[in-house]
C-alpha cells in the first residue's frame, strides 16, 4: 500500500538535485515512463470534443494506470525510502506551485481553485497512505476481505482524478488551451479525489485503529460522598 502513495506522484519531472541521488537505470525509467504518460496525455488534451476525449481516455486509461502502479514498486525496490520521499515532497510542492502562479491565467479562479483542491486532496491521502502498515495476519479474514475491496476501489478513483489532473498540468505547462467540452470532462474527472481520501481514511482507520483511553476509576472521600448524598436529597425534595 505504500507504494500507492508514490502511483499518486510517480513518474514526475526529476529535478537536478533528487536525479543525481538515483541510479542512472532508475532514473532512465524514470524519465522514460514520465515521458510515455506525457505522450498520452497530450493526445488526450488535443481532443476538440468530448465524445473524442472519452474515447482517448477509454482506449488508453488501462495502460495509464498500470505505468503509474508498477513503476514505483520497481522504484522502491532500487532507491533509499528517504529518496523516494524527497521525490514525493518535490512532487507535490511543484505541483501546487504550478497551478497556484500559472492556472488563474490559464484557467480562470474556478478552474484554477478546483485544481488546487485536488491536488491538495491527492497530497493528503499521500500522506495517508505513508502511514498504512501491510495488512498483517492480526486482521481477520473479513476484515482483509474489507481492506482489499476499499483499496481497490479507492485505486480506482485515485488513478482515474490523478489523469485527468495530469491533463491540466501538461495543458498548463506546455501553455496548450483546452477545448470547453474536453474541460468539463476533466473537471468532471477531478471529482473522485473526495472519494480516493474518504476510502484512504477508512482503510487507515481498519489497518490502524484509534485507542481508546484508559477510564481510571473515581476515589471517593467521605467529602465525596457526603456532597453526593446532600445533592441527592436535594434532588428528591425537588421531585416531591
Amino acid at each position: 500500500m505504500v507504494s500507492a502513495s508514490e502511483a499518486l506522484t510517480l513518474p514526475g519531472s526529476i529535478s537536478e538535485s533528487s536525479a543525481k541521488q538515483l541510479p542512472a537505470s532508475v532514473e532512465v525509467l524514470m524519465r522514460t515512463t514520465y515521458d510515455l504518460l506525457q505522450d498520452c496525455i497530450l493526445f488526450a488534451i488535443e481532443k476538440r470534443s468530448a465524445a473524442d476525449f472519452i474515447a482517448w481516455r477509454s482506449a488508453s486509461f488501462a495502460q495509464y494506470s498500470n505505468a503509474v502502479l508498477e513503476l514505483p514498486a520497481l522504484v522502491r525496490f532500487a532507491v533509499p525510502a528517504h529518496v523516494v520521499e524527497r521525490l514525493n515532497r518535490e512532487f507535490f510542492c511543484e505541483l501546487e506551485a504550478d497551478i497556484r502562479d500559472k492556472g488563474l491565467a490559464a484557467f480562470g479562479s474556478a478552474v484554477r481553485d478546483q485544481a488546487m483542491f485536488t491536488a491538495w486532496t491527492l497530497r493528503k491521502i499521500s500522506e495517508l497512505l505513508s502511514q498504512m502498515p501491510a495488512p498483517g495476519n492480526d486482521l481477520s479474514g473479513e476484515k482483509t476481505e474489507e481492506v482489499s475491496k476499499m483499496f481497490g476501489e479507492f485505486i480506482s478513483h485515485a488513478i482515474w482524478t490523478r489523469f485527468h489532473l495530469h491533463c491540466l498540468l501538461t495543458s498548463l505547462r506546455v501553455n496548450k488551451a483546452l477545448y470547453p467540452e474536453p474541460l468539463e470532462a476533466i473537471l468532471e474527472g477531478l471529482r473522485p479525489a473526495v472519494n480516493a481520501y474518504a476510502l484512504a481514511r477508512r482503510i487507515l482507520d481498519v489497518l490502524v485503529p484509534l485507542q481508546e483511553p484508559p477510564v481510571e476509576p473515581v476515589e471517593w472521600d467521605d467529602e465525596d460522598r457526603c456532597l453526593l448524598a446532600e445533592a441527592t436529597r436535594d434532588m428528591l425534595g425537588e421531585a416531591c
